[in-house]
């Protein structure tokens, strides 16, 4: 896979992931699910570490406004193994969130424990995504 096309589709799930999780941590609190506490404490836990991959991805898409020539040094193919692992740990991680927060509407765990979750989830597969996402898009910083 070309680096132009998988940069394109890692922006395009993470905002679907980002616009996701929020949505699911409203919907349970409003409809119940989800404790005013819990549903901020969620939010707090989650938003930064989406934003910061977010911010870093759009950053770079500003910074490279012109499309891409066939043979530019974005456009050259990727190895496999990274696509591979950036198609399992994504879907990974956000289900993996989505998982903890349905959890914890339907009265499986406690806030506090979905907090824990949170932080494990963060801990292990946020780090991951972390290294595909900055080692993607901020080729230009670690040149200089």
């Amino acid at each position: 896979m070309k680096e132009s096309r998988l940069k394109t589709y890692i922006l395009v799930f993470m905002l679907l992931a980002k616009i996701a999780t929020i949505a699911l941590i409203l919907f349970h609190y409003t409809t119940g699910g989800l404790e005013k506490n819990e549903m901020i404490s969620a939010l707090t836990l989650i938003l930064p570490l989406f934003t910061v991959y977010l911010t870093v991805i759009v950053k770079d898409i500003i910074s490279n406004p012109y499309k891409e020539k066939a043979n530019s040094e974005n456009n050259k193919r990727m190895k496999s193994s990274i696509s591979i692992m950036t198609f399992i740990v994504f879907p990974i991680y956000f289900f993996a969130i989505v998982i903890s927060v349905n959890q914890t509407a339907k009265g499986n765990m406690s806030g506090n424990d979905l907090q824990q979750i949170i932080g494990l989830i963060e801990g292990v597969f946020g780090i991951y995504v972390g290294q595909i996402v900055f080692a993607l898009f901020q080729k230009e910083e670690k040149n200089k």
